[in-house]
């Protein structure tokens, strides 16, 4: 039976004596729920291919993660711990493996083109040009994102017997067809094609995109392509989305805001084994998010009573939108799937400070990434653990020999 490449890595990894380190000594800690201990999830069939999520956050920092505020030592991670509530994917790693260093580049488009095709940066796409850019002399990599003849994990994950899905921000190509989600393998997308867009207006702020194009700021970034639609997110669309815009003169309701209709897009698809690629614009720029969510991390953080420092605007923002990111993926990581899924989480960077050592820089502030696996198809003996060794985000979909290599060590 046909491995898909990500699962192959996968199973090197979930191996612990085979990850790649001398020994287990890169992996530690116990599983801490005792249901899982006690048998009450069932472990799948080996011979049953797991479905797969793939999640990918924008621009989420190392300090912005529950599991990387453990400590309470001093006033100061006590006010970070009330302002860092991850609730969802601190329950995921309980019942995963924490991935401790784990590497990406240090920008948004190399990252994904480095993701999707298994390859490091430096041998796919390592600007983040903007997505008019075309050098005539080359029609195969004389564009932005991944060259038109380069094979994505897409593909190799259909080749496999996978439905294969993406949601969210592409940010790797989109001047020919062949650079599109479509083109790289995948069934259906909903999404965005650039650096950013608005969260509302799915507009292009210049401010996200840093773009002196005043056309292509004007363009509506947001699209639905399957097999009998490839177009924008009409107003039909938006609809079944859960997004009704009937009344002209209203203030757009939370179920507008882009990564809630992200996550009313229904792929259930349990007859068949199900790849989704899910990459969240959250928690890129521009700092956006419903009020409602502002409002209940001021509730959570006031209610530790650790929160010292008043809130900045912009720490605010961000601390909101990763509230928001946090309770999608608690959405998405449960369910009846669950006990047959897979489910890798990262990061295309770290985060965006602007400042030596964040986003942009070659220090790890930029380059070390939030990470972890978990999901049913993770081994309850391998369950609450860390995983030490290097990885990078290239690693997911990178296979063939070198997957079984791996398998071997």
């Amino acid at each position: 039976m046909l491995r898909a490449l990500l699962v192959v890595t996968l199973v090197s990894l979930v191996t612990c004596e085979q990850c790649g380190a001398s020994s287990a000594s890169s992996c530690e800690g116990e599983a801490t729920d005792s249901s899982f201990i006690q048998g009450k999830r069932k472990t799948p069939s080996p011979q049953r291919k797991p479905h797969v999520l793939l999640i990918l956050a924008d621009d989420y920092g190392w300090a912005n993660f529950g599991k990387h505020r453990l400590s309470s030592a001093t006033a100061e991670d006590r006010q970070a711990q009330a302002e860092v509530q991850t609730p969802n994917m601190d329950s995921l790693v309980d019942n995963g493996i924490l991935l401790e260093r784990h590497y990406a580049y240090k920008i948004c488009s190399p990252s994904r083109c480095s993701l999707q095709t298994g390859r490091l940066a430096v041998h796919v796409n390592t600007v983040n040009t903007g997505v008019t850019y075309w050098n005539p002399g080359d029609n195969v990599s004389g564009f932005a994102g991944i060259p038109r003849n380069m094979t994505g994990v897409a593909k190799k994950m259909k080749a496999g017997g996978y439905k294969t899905h993406m949601v969210g921000k592409w940010d790797a190509g989109m001047a020919t067809p062949e650079h599109s989600p479509l083109g790289k393998g995948y069934d259906t997308w909903l999404g965005y094609f650039q650096h950013a867009n608005d969260y509302w207006q799915e507009s292009m702020p210049l401010a996200s995109t840093g773009n002196l194009d005043v056309c292509l700021n004007e363009f509506r970034d947001f699209s639905f392509y399957n097999d009998t639609y490839h177009g924008p997110v009409i107003e039909e669309i938006a609809a079944e989305l859960g997004c009704n815009l009937e009344d002209p003169d209203y203030c757009l309701p939370d179920s507008c805001y882009e990564e809630a209709m992200f996550n009313e897009h229904d792929l259930t698809d349990q007859d068949s084994p199900l790849f989704l690629f899910y990459a969240f614009h959250l928690l890129h720029t521009p700092l956006q998010l419903p009020n409602s969510y502002l409002e209940e991390i001021d509730k959570l953080a006031n209610a530790s009573g650790q929160q010292q420092l008043p809130w900045t605007q912009n720490r605010r923002l961000y601390a909101g939108m990763t509230l928001y990111l946090d309770t999608m993926i608690g959405q998405d990581g449960s369910g009846t799937m669950y006990d047959n899924t897979l489910i890798v989480f990262t990061a295309d960077n770290g985060g965006p400070v602007y400042e030596p050592g964040g986003k942009y820089s070659d220090w790890e502030g930029a380059v070390r990434t939030n990470a972890f696996v978990s999901g049913g198809f993770v081994p309850p003996h391998r369950r609450g653990k860390k995983f030490r060794g290097v990885m990078s985000i290239a690693d997911w979909c990178r296979g063939g020999s070198k997957g079984r290599e791996m398998q071997g060590e």
